[in-house]
């Protein structure tokens, strides 16, 4: 598995690639707390925070499907949250849109804003990673003060997640080769198990030889990068914008945009 499939997009040339990616990260980490401060049944003022993430992506040219099927992909995971939403809270909210005066269950209002704030924090997301490097995105982080511990884990999730990747393929195709395709649905479900299992014997095994391998190499825990960051004029006008279109977002309400 080659770094291209997940550096996709990063590697490319677009004004929001030359940021630096301190205030792509600032920016995002800024926005990603605006938008979880939000009433948990507000939906309709999350509307200008949409402005953003689109804004990246366009001006990043990183295609708008691309951070729409990972919001896809990902949805399963807060879907039931969101249909379980309505069983746990079933009092009326009072909405105003425009002249109209709706009464609405609160759940509905609560799971309608969850989804919102899931798909706008995964496209902010998205649009962050797409464009800048991992390696840039974590030295920005060390760069911020991040706790060393959560850096160095995605260091090394990042460095190795491919190795991971081609050991379960690897004996995947092995499995293949074994005829295994052709066995009944319920003898390949029990084999499941024992492939998870050889792949977790294989992780650990490496890891104790990257170990090894680090401590013969004098590695003392700081972490060493090549990559430099430049803070530009440009950097900081960008970084005061968001500020003024956070503050608008969050506490002028979306009069301000329409």
């Amino acid at each position: 598995m080659h770094h291209s499939y997940v550096d996709r997009f990063s590697q490319g040339d677009s004004p929001v690639h030359r940021l630096d990616a301190r205030v792509k990260l600032a920016a995002v980490i800024a926005y990603t707390i605006v938008l979880i401060s939000f009433n948990r049944y507000v939906v309709a003022a999350l509307t200008p925070l949409t402005i953003a993430p689109l804004t990246m992506l366009w001006f990043g040219r990183v295609p708008v499907w691309f951070a729409l099927r990972r919001v896809l992909l990902l949805c399963p995971f807060i879907a039931m949250l969101c249909l379980l939403s309505p069983l746990y809270d079933r009092g009326l909210q009072h909405v105003a849109f425009g002249p109209w005066r709706l009464h609405v269950t609160g759940g509905w209002l609560m799971a309608a804003s969850i989804a919102a704030k899931f798909t706008l924090g995964l496209l902010a997301l998205t649009a962050l990673t797409c464009t800048t490097p991992f390696p840039l995105l974590l030295e920005a982080m060390r760069k911020l003060r991040l706790p060393k511990l959560l850096v160095m884990q995605l260091g090394f999730l990042y460095r190795y997640i491919f190795v991971l990747i081609d050991q379960a393929l690897r004996i995947r195709r092995g499995r293949d080769f074994r005829g295994a395709a052709r066995a009944p649905m319920r003898r390949r479900l029990s084999a499941v198990g024992g492939i998870v299992g050889s792949l977790f014997i294989r992780t650990v095994e490496r890891s104790e030889r990257i170990y090894v391998a680090m401590c013969a190499r004098g590695y003392s825990g700081e972490p060493h990068s090549l990559s430099q960051l430049r803070f530009r004029p440009i950097d900081g006008l960008l970084l005061a914008a968001t500020g003024v279109y956070l503050v608008a977002c969050r506490w002028l309400g979306p009069a301000v945009f329409f």
